[in-house]
């Protein structure tokens, strides 16, 4: 394509996307890389083991296979449970027990009351509220120095595999999205943007002309041309036709951060234009366009906006008659 101010923003537009998806790929291909032992033990598992793979256990956060069923001897309820609840509603309860397995005994957290010499759940360290909670008042010495949560590995796990191919999908269809759009830059939103004012090479390179004019007017952070007001930045950009322009107001936004300011454009089209400033810059704005097109609708109230919304052929009808009025 024909280089010009509005096609070099749309390069690095495609380029600013591809690094950024392109990360979020590397991150996600690394998040999945780490857990690709849980996602085995997911679909592979549980596997059935004995007692002796479970008492021979070193280290319980490298094993190849952690999502196991171990059948013991017999259960002691430890006499603790957690209750769980969201907005004062019980949605879980959670019974720690005893399993033996000949001398030794390992702590099963489950959500099954009662005593079963059967679990299935995954091989884990034991944490620090269940160790102070359940193992400390027990002050056995024969229980092992891991345990089995037998309470929802599965369902946990298998909702990670869910967002973990989700974040993938999308990651991968912004990589091929962007490099779609850096392929053919017809396909760029800022590009189809300019459709709705013609053919849009013939609108950019009528916009690039007179931006590039140096009779170009800055109003905070737009410029108006003869013909257009255009809101550049470095990667961005959003133009509209001064003889297009119906409405305009600021809009004032109270955050944690204070407020912000931005200038509402809008055109005959329907489409809004935003640029953001400081309250200075957006005054600015506003004034620099209502001394351009003073027939536009200057401000804002319900009843403006209920006529955009609701009647905008109307609306645009009259905006057009006070600019032929004032043509005359």
């Amino acid at each position: 394509m024909d280089s010009n101010f509005i096609t070099d923003i749309i390069r690095r537009s495609n380029r600013n996307q591809l690094i950024l998806w392109g990360i979020g790929l590397i991150l996600v291909l690394i998040a999945i890389a780490f857990s690709v032992n849980q996602f085995y033990n997911l679909l592979a598992g549980p596997f059935e083991v004995s007692k002796d793979y479970i008492e021979g256990i070193k280290d319980v956060q490298h094993l190849d296979q952690f999502y196991v069923t171990i059948k013991g001897d017999r259960t002691q309820d430890t006499g603790y449970n957690v209750t769980h609840t969201t907005n004062g509603i019980e949605t879980g309860k959670y019974y720690y027990k005893a399993l033996y397995l000949d001398d030794d005994l390992m702590l099963v957290k489950t959500g099954i009351v009662d005593n079963q010499t059967e679990y299935t759940g995954a091989l884990t360290y034991v944490p620090s509220d269940d160790q102070r909670n359940v193992l400390d008042p027990l002050n056995d010495d024969r229980f092992l120095p891991f345990m089995l949560d037998a309470s929802d590995f599965r369902n946990t796990g298998l909702a990670g595999m869910a967002a973990a191919a989700i974040a993938l999908l999308i990651c991968l269809w912004g990589v091929l999205r962007t490099m779609g759009r850096i392929v053919s830059h017809e396909r760029h939103p800022i590009w189809r943007s300019l459709e709705r004012f013609g053919e849009p090479a013939g609108v950019a390179d009528q916009i690039a002309t007179e931006v590039n004019s140096g009779s170009t007017q800055t109003v905070g952070k737009a410029q108006v041309t003869s013909n257009w007001l255009v809101a550049a930045q470095k990667s961005t950009l959003e133009a509209t036709q001064l003889k297009d322009i119906m409405w305009i107001y600021k809009k004032i936004v109270n955050g944690r951060g204070g407020r912000r300011f931005s200038a509402l454009i809008y055109d005959r089209y329907g489409k809004m234009m935003t640029v953001n400033g400081k309250e200075a810059q957006v005054d600015e704005t506003l004034r620099g366009i209502a001394q351009r097109v003073p027939w536009a609708a200057i401000g804002y109230s319900a009843q403006t906006q209920a006529a955009w919304t609701k009647d905008r052929a109307n609306f645009i009808a009259a905006v057009d008659q006070r600019k032929k009025q004032a043509n005359q």
